[in-house]
């Protein structure tokens, strides 16, 4: 049964068509990702469902008595409370019937032999417990854990909490009512990757619906059993997380292409046929050429398919020059009375690309700046060559001067003609009457566009960046990320954008607790570190807690290989299935383009690499099976 319908809705703003004959339906413990580029109107179908707005026509239908927890971006008049009395009124049901239980308490040591007291405690006492009660502190020390919110946000009231730090503490809330259907805009937005570690297994145990707004998009393939993509005011809907939403987008885009071209010839051939008819001027071949027009007329045709804009990037990169970029030598750096990091060393080597991971407050945004020279450390030094020419793209992002337009920024920045600063602005996606917006007024993603079209201008070696995907929706991180693609130089990035840091670091740097820890590879390869790591704390807990550790040192030991060669094998075989998997979808793709012989080539070839890759996996598996 569906929890959710729309049926035919139209949704518009100034005349401008958001939703357009929208139609979907979500059921019972699904959970969507609802994905689509900024302004398309996802935030809409979220106050549609919740009767924020109502529908120009169509029907939204949510099922009666649904209770509904809704996480907004925004977030207003919550008063003097703190940060922890708002994450407490998710329980504000419970401390009701809790209230009324002591009321009763005190009422009944008056007068025990009150049978009709007694009932109504029992009643309330039994609901208190099937309301899980009893568990309210445990359930809030778990959430709040799990999302990292810190000591110093739940004692703040809530107007000097800043908007990310808000989101959290509302988040929190939503998430402790245990609603019956959850809904979600952008829920990671502000959470550090162990927070959205915890969410996504949150999100997978939760019994209830979900259906969030998100560009995280580890997060859509580790959560999402549907895709919704809202495209030109319509959904099209995917199966399974994101990566199959990828695969499937992809090949009906090809598809529709090739239906397109199809039509094309057709019509052409037609048109011109009926020209030739109607040249002949006799009755016969001018009543062939109506015919002809007249089917062109009736045919159902198809649309040219969508190519939404994308932003147009490369670098100008200077040549590569030092072998090293920085010397970072025991550096230590305190704010106010916290210790931030100390003793922190390494060495970036010319080509290398850095993710910096850590909680929020961990100090990864001051390591980049005393790298930069922006702030200077308590202890230690920095050394870089002078042949390095950076490009720094700060997380908050400002200009010298607020009240200049687009077009003039351009040009005083570049020195660059009008028409030029015009031709350039474009391949940025600002076009028309957008290159007259003043700066003050731009949003989140527009200042991440200019910046990154002005940095981009100036030949670089090294990349800084400080959460490059922030504000971007989907669409535009995939362009980011192609040009970065072709970005020769070393680049180094704090993110919290999973898929991102997958992507482009070689090394991830852990910063946590004071402490700088280095892994040489992306951020799979961390995650699965990082399970061995615990597999090995949690053994040599046993050892120590074991009385005669000498006698019990090698049985320990035997055991910490066992769950390690166990973990690892676990790893395989999702490698294996996962390759499985992904050759089945292209032996279907090869069946369905049987007569595309260009295209046969290119996925044989493909399917060959797949096939050789897969071999191997079940080389290692067998090797690993033996030898257990």
């Amino acid at each position: 049964m569906a929890v959710v319908r729309f049926e035919n809705v139209y949704k518009s703003y100034g005349g401008f068509e958001v939703l357009k004959d929208l139609s979907f339906e979500m059921h019972q413990g699904e959970k969507i990702g609802l994905i689509g580029r900024n302004g398309s109107g996802k935030t809409t179908i979220f106050n549609l469902i919740v009767s924020l707005l109502n529908p120009d026509s169509g029907q939204v239908y949510v099922e009666k008595g649904l209770n509904i927890g809704y996480l907004k971006q925004l977030n207003k008049n919550l008063g003097d409370l703190s940060g922890k009395d708002l994450i407490y009124q998710a329980f504000i049901p419970i401390k009701k019937i809790e209230e009324e239980m002591k009321k009763l308490s005190h009422e009944m040591a008056k007068d025990p032999d009150n049978l009709d007291l007694v009932s109504k405690y029992g009643k309330l006492s039994e609901k208190f417990e099937f309301l899980e009660g009893y568990n309210m502190n445990e359930k809030f020390g778990k959430v709040v854990t799990g999302l990292n919110i810190s000591s110093h946000i739940l004692s703040q009231p809530a107007k000097h909490l800043s908007g990310g730090e808000l989101t959290m503490v509302m988040l929190a809330q939503v998430l402790l009512r245990e609603p019956d259907l959850l809904l979600l805009d952008e829920p990671t937005n502000h959470l550090d990757t162990d927070a959205c570690l915890w969410l996504e297994d949150f999100i997978k145990a939760y019994r209830g619906s979900v259906i969030y707004i998100s560009h995280d998009r580890y997060f859509i393939d580790n959560t999402a059993s549907r895709v919704f993509y809202l495209e030109q005011g319509l959904i099209k809907d995917y199966k399974g997380n994101y990566s199959a939403f990828v695969l499937q987008r992809d090949m009906d885009k090809e598809r529709d292409l090739k239906l397109y071209e199809r039509q094309e010839r057709e019509l052409k051939r037609m048109r011109e046929t009926a020209l030739k008819m109607r040249n002949y001027g006799t009755e016969a071949s001018i009543k062939k050429a109506l015919n002809l027009e007249k089917r062109m007329e009736r045919m159902d045709l198809t649309d040219k398919p969508i190519n939404e804009k994308d932003l147009r990037m490369h670098f100008l990169e200077k040549e590569k020059t030092a072998k090293e970029v920085f010397y970072v030598s025991n550096i230590k750096k305190k704010y106010k009375d916290k210790l931030l990091f100390e003793d922190i060393s390494f060495t970036m080597r010319s080509g290398d690309r850095i993710g910096v991971i850590g909680p929020n407050g961990a100090g990864k945004t001051t390591l980049i700046k005393i790298l930069l020279g922006l702030v200077e450390p308590d202890e230690g030094s920095v050394k870089k060559p002078r042949s390095i020419n950076y490009a720094y793209l700060e997380q908050e992002i400002k200009f010298e001067n607020e009240n200049l337009d687009i077009l003039e920024t351009i040009c005083l920045n570049l020195d660059f003609t009008l028409q030029s600063a015009r031709n350039l602005a474009g391949k940025f996606l600002f076009t028309k009457d957008d290159v007259y917006k003043k700066l003050k007024d731009l949003s989140g993603g527009e200042r991440s566009r200019l910046r990154l079209l002005l940095q981009m201008q100036k030949g670089v070696n090294l990349l800084i960046l400080d959460e490059p995907t922030n504000h971007l929706d989907i669409p535009a991180r995939e362009q980011v990320e192609e040009a970065l693609g072709l970005f020769g130089g070393s680049i180094i990035f704090i993110s919290h954008d999973r898929h991102f840091i997958n992507k482009f670091a070689s090394s991830i740097f852990e910063l946590k607790a004071g402490k700088l820890s280095i892994y040489k590879g992306n951020y799979d390869y961390y995650l699965m570190k990082k399970q061995f790591e615990q597999v090995e704390d949690l053994l040599e807990k046993e050892v120590v807690r074991s009385k005669d550790k000498d006698k019990d040192r090698k049985l320990i030991e035997n055991k910490k290989a066992k769950r390690v060669n166990s973990l690892k094998l676990r790893i395989l075989e999702e490698d294996i299935l996962k390759l499985e998997e992904d050759l089945q979808n292209l032996e279907e793709e090869i069946n369905e383009n049987t007569s595309d012989y260009q295209l046969l080539i290119t996925l044989s070839e493909k399917k060959a690499q797949m096939d050789f890759e897969l071999e191997n996996l079940y080389s290692k598996w067998l090797f690993m099976n033996s030898t257990d």
